[in-house]
């Protein structure tokens, strides 16, 4: 007698559910022992500690960089058009962001606060904190996206399944949470961010199923640190020669704010050494180029560069009275970058001020 469609169903459910106990799907075995090892190399960040049974699945530190965390809700308002943090706080130093995979079966708040009260007995106090629909819509998407290089956690040369990992983390969640912290020194401000949530599934085939019913740990860490100076100013003889050999040059001792267009004082040999040339050389005419990385909008990074390429010229015209008719601003954004940007090393090598020989 054949089995009715309801039955059918049942049983396949059953099935199903008793494949992985918690997750409701199959996980691949070899995708599963990956979930369980730690990135090699890899460490915690210790004021945050590690949640009981939390494997490492990634983690990148920076010696010096810049991290953006949330410190307000999702809104949508009438200075955006798309779901924007409400606030949001960027500091410079040590970043080092590190994701967890956490047992199944605990809750998001106990993960949440067990790594808060860590950070508290470090001195921290919380700045921001938010659960659930408080988080604002479209939090965890603008929070953790695998498909954003610039929002995920990417690690070179790992493995591929666990770049895959990497990508299908956090993808569909529920229970989200979320704490800003922060800590003040003699040194500065450290700030940590710590992002949790309950993976329900994703578009990431195996790896997502394998993810399917853990909780997703993101923690997010800036300490002070001096930047170390690695950029030596190009002498005006050594642009005049790879600009006669090569036709341009690029150079990274100009330097900006994040997303702003006035140089900063600490560009001042490196202009010195560009004026040096110019006053020495009237006849020559140079393009000041401004490049910039992937990050954002092409239209916005086209207009950020020139804008910047401008501040250069300006800055040479008063300052140092070279000819205004010896220079020319172009802004070219992303559109000619020297190295890949889904690596922070690529990012940066692409952010510069060239100069063109005409």
């Amino acid at each position: 007698m054949p089995l009715s469609r309801s039955i059918l169903a049942g049983l396949a459910l059953l099935l199903l559910t008793a494949v992985v106990p918690g997750l409701g799907l199959a996980a691949d075995p070899a995708i599963t022992a990956e979930m369980e090892k730690d990135q090699a190399g890899a460490h915690d960040f210790a004021p945050a500690g590690r949640y009981d049974g939390a494997h490492l699945l990634a983690q990148t530190v920076k010696a010096f960089d810049e991290l953006t965390l949330p410190a307000g809700p999702v809104v949508t308002d009438t200075t955006q058009s798309s779901p924007h943090f409400k606030s949001l706080v960027t500091a410079r130093g040590k970043v080092t962001r590190t994701l967890y995979i956490a047992p199944a079966g605990r809750s998001t708040l106990e993960i949440l606060v067990n790594h808060e009260d860590a950070l508290k007995a470090a001195g921290y106090e919380i700045a921001f904190e938010c659960a659930g629909d408080a988080c604002g819509e479209g939090f965890a998407k603008l929070k953790y996206n695998g498909d954003n290089a610039d929002s995920r956690v990417v690690v070179d040369k790992a493995s591929q399944t666990r770049t895959y990992l990497m990508r299908a983390m956090l993808e569909y969640v529920k229970e989200v949470r979320y704490a800003l912290l922060k800590k003040s020194t003699a040194a500065g401000d450290s700030y940590v961010g710590i992002y949790v949530a309950e993976m329900t599934g994703g578009s990431m085939g195996d790896s997502s199923t394998a993810l399917t019913g853990s909780e997703g740990i993101l923690i997010e860490a800036v300490e002070p640190k001096p930047m170390e100076q690695k950029i030596v100013t190009i002498s005006a003889d050594e642009i005049d020669s790879k600009m006669a050999s090569e036709g341009r040059i690029a150079l990274y001792g100009i330097f900006f704010d994040f997303d702003k267009a006035v140089v900063k004082p600490d560009s001042k040999s490196q202009i010195e050494e560009i004026a040096k040339l110019l006053k020495a050389s009237p006849d020559l005419h140079v393009l000041i180029v401004g490049h910039t990385d992937n990050k954002g909008k092409l239209a916005y990074n086209q207009t950020l560069s020139l804008s910047r390429a401008k501040a250069v010229v300006a800055m040479l015209v008063k300052s140092y009275g070279i000819p205004a008719a010896q220079m020319t601003a172009v802004g070219v954004g992303p559109a000619a970058p020297l190295a890949s940007n889904d690596s922070d090393e690529g990012q940066a090598k692409n952010r510069r001020v060239e100069l063109v020989k005409m």
